[in-house]
């Protein structure tokens, strides 16, 4: 048996050899994360220093230079960008299925994969943005979300706080607020990036597309669509950008394809708040008014605002941005018709030039949903008609969703 004092000796040797080695890995590891933190704040000077710079580029080498460079930041969040693939298409990581979110579904009677077609589960791995400063990702744990930059530098604070608002919070669990939730936010430097789940249709495509959806289908898309902006405007928000480009679904029913009533109907979901604006609850009504197109964050009025507004917009006077939210959801469905005449009459409404005549959103939703639940659902088992109405304003839509 070794002596006590050698045992202590040896002891207190390997003691210190692991504290050194401890200290040793300790310094290593402050230098890398020290190189890893000059480079961060090296690669802030190369983005946009504002929101309209970062859309600027558009769809070319110069956009997906500004998001590769940023895949350190992301990873540190947790987060794998999807590849660029072509021609403003991305696709999932190793083109793999993501975990179920409860906010992207694809119908049985389309199939898992069936080639990867619309509608089917395998479309759910590639996504085509259209706006920049949108990214899809996704998390460690295999759920795909989509990467919106909220601010940069002094642009989109107000988005940030109204998404704050309404977008997370106890006021995003209330079912009439059909804001789509943000999940999280991060910052680096003075960027704001905020997480939102992925979805898996947009009202754009609800009639006159691939959707097979019934008259049915996109009365139940129209409805949760004024429900939402009705919300948002007893919340004293103005979105201001309420075109069907900016609601989402999760899923398109496609009724027409069974000839059956569906049993489930997918949530409609409001996105893109870069213009809103919020009111103070202690501002009279009549005070709540706009002046001019709508504007802010990466939205370049001297570029053209991109949208058909209503004649009080081009007047110069104060107007109502409640009201334009209702002709702008009113507009984006203007070629379609639901051949019920009860039902046209009121959706013709919404976009009655004379703002005072036209309905606020909660009036909107009362007249349509008590027309549409007066009628039997099979009478709405019927496919949509597209008038061919297509202003020249239609050419230079945004399409941000």
């Amino acid at each position: 048996m070794a002596p006590p004092v050698r045992i202590a000796s040896t002891v207190a040797a390997t003691a210190i050899a692991v504290s050194v080695l401890v200290y040793y890995r300790f310094q290593s590891r402050r230098r890398v994360l020290s190189r890893h933190a000059q480079d961060l704040s090296v690669l802030r000077q190369k983005l946009p220093h504002d929101l309209s710079e970062w859309r600027a580029p558009g769809d070319t080498p110069e956009c997906e230079a500004i998001w590769a460079s940023l895949d350190p930041v992301l990873q540190d969040h947790g987060l794998e960008q999807w590849t660029h693939y072509d021609d403003q298409v991305l696709v999932s990581p190793q083109i793999s299925y993501p975990l179920a979110s409860g906010f992207a579904y694809a119908l049985p009677n389309r199939g898992v994969d069936n080639g990867g077609g619309p509608g089917t589960a395998r479309q759910l791995t590639w996504f085509q943005y259209i706006n920049p400063v949108l990214r899809m990702a996704r998390t460690k744990d295999g759920h795909d979300v989509a990467i919106r930059v909220i601010i940069v530098n002094n642009d989109g604070h107000e988005q940030l706080k109204i998404l704050k608002k309404v977008a997370a919070g106890p006021s995003s669990l209330l079912s009439n607020n059909h804001t789509l939730p943000m999940l999280r936010v991060f910052e680096y430097e003075d960027i704001t990036f905020g997480i939102f789940p992925r979805t898996a249709g947009c009202m754009y495509e609800a009639y006159g597309y691939w959707p097979k959806n019934s008259v049915g289908d996109v009365l139940d898309m129209i409805l949760q669509a004024l429900e939402g902006l009705a919300f948002l405007h007893d919340v004293g928000i103005a979105h201001r950008d309420a075109d069907k480009s900016n609601f989402l679904v999760q899923w398109h029913p496609e009724s027409l394809r069974t000839m059956s009533v569906t049993i489930s109907r997918p949530r409609v979901y409001l996105i893109d708040f870069e213009v809103a604006v919020e009111f103070p609850s202690e501002l009279p009504m009549e005070a709540r008014v706009s002046v001019g197109p709508p504007s802010g964050g990466s939205i370049n009025i001297a570029d053209g605002w991109g949208r058909p507004v209503p004649p009080e917009v081009d007047s110069g006077m104060p107007y109502s941005p409640f009201k334009l939210d209702v002709w702008q959801l009113g507009y984006s469905f203007i070629t379609f018709r639901s051949t019920v005449p009860a039902i046209d009459e009121v959706l013709a409404e919404l976009v009655l030039g004379d703002p005072v005549a036209r309905p606020g959103a909660s009036e909107a939703l009362c007249k349509l949903s008590k027309v549409v639940h007066s009628l039997p659902p099979e009478v709405l088992l019927v496919e949509p008609v597209k008038v061919n109405i297509e202003p020249e304003e239609h050419s230079t839509e945004r399409h941000d969703s």
